[in-house]
């Protein structure tokens, strides 16, 4: 896990000339996706709806057990890191439009479905915990959407600027219980952050809009609490204004300020407090509990 983590930019760089060069009809897509990768594919919605597209995020699963909520999307953006997750194979054949597919490898015959596939092999992994594709991935559509020009500079910068967000990741709280809080394309970002820390390190942690945080949630917070708090760089005093609330009831609030087009390097931290978790904890990284590579039915 560690080491696919730190070899991050290796796909980053395969991501942006993917993307940069993915001629791809976005318009009136549904991007489905399975645990990260729904994450990922809600973000990629958002993306798509930021530009101005009509766009909707489903989980696979949902899709293939009821097909008619995709009513208005004339293709489908499948995101699977394996290629051959059951739930997304099912409902692209069922719904029968047509359909595209991001993995980081080649589905062979599982996915003759898709008429067309990026496979970011650069971005593969032999962890079962999703990192590197899932930011591979997010470097993909983020370069899709907002041009080469935006995300060329992210693996290099990733390489910079690596044991800074390894010391980083240290320096943050241990807490009892932890909340991670975004909004707009950070939402999922918060949600992802949170599955990292959930999976490998077996800590209680939930994600929600951070909006929709004050709407009951923080009922939970108190000095045992740590909320980590995306919000856009020079911006999101709304957001900010919660996290003060949070802080004044005793949690320990992180600030994760970001650019849309850096998003990737605000993710990578959690990754690697993952990491740190599972091992402070004394579990093994390489073997969370109960997982597999990849869900099949």
């Amino acid at each position: 896990m560690l080491d696919e983590i730190q070899a991050s930019g290796e796909g980053w760089a395969q991501a942006v000339e993917a993307g940069s060069a993915c001629a791809w009809p976005w318009q009136n897509a549904l991007f489905l996706g399975s645990g990260s990768s729904y994450y990922l594919a809600r973000i990629a919605a958002w993306l798509a709806r930021s530009q101005g597209l009509w766009a909707q995020a489903l989980p696979s699963g949902e899709a293939m057990l009821y097909p008619h909520l995709a009513a208005g999307a004339e293709r489908v953006v499948g995101i699977s890191r394996s290629g051959q997750t059951t739930e997304l194979l099912k409902a692209v054949e069922t719904l029968g439009l047509p359909a595209f597919l991001l993995s980081t490898r080649d589905p062979g015959e599982g996915g003759k479905a898709f008429a067309e596939r990026v496979v970011l092999d650069r971005a593969r992994e032999e962890a079962i915990v999703q990192t590197r594709s899932f930011s591979s991935g997010l470097v993909f559509f983020l370069t899709a959407f907002l041009g080469k020009e935006a995300t060329a500079h992210l693996p290099r910068l990733f390489v910079e600027r690596q044991g800074e967000l390894w010391e980083l990741a240290a320096s943050w709280p241990r807490a009892k219980r932890y909340f991670a809080l975004g909004t707009g394309a950070a939402w999922g970002l918060a949600q992802e952050a949170a599955l990292k820390l959930k999976e490998t390190a077996l800590v209680q942690v939930e994600a929600f809009h951070t909006l929709e945080f004050r709407h009951g949630p923080m009922s939970m917070v108190d000095g045992d609490t740590a909320v980590f708090l995306f919000h856009p760089q020079g911006g999101g005093e709304l957001e900010r204004a919660v996290g003060r609330e949070m802080a004044a009831l005793g949690a320990e609030v992180v600030e994760v300020a970001y650019r849309l087009a850096e998003l990737p390097l605000a993710l990578v931290p959690f990754q690697f407090l993952a990491y740190q978790l599972a091992r402070e904890r004394g579990l093994d990284p390489e073997k969370p509990r109960h997982l597999s590579y990849a869900v099949r039915l």
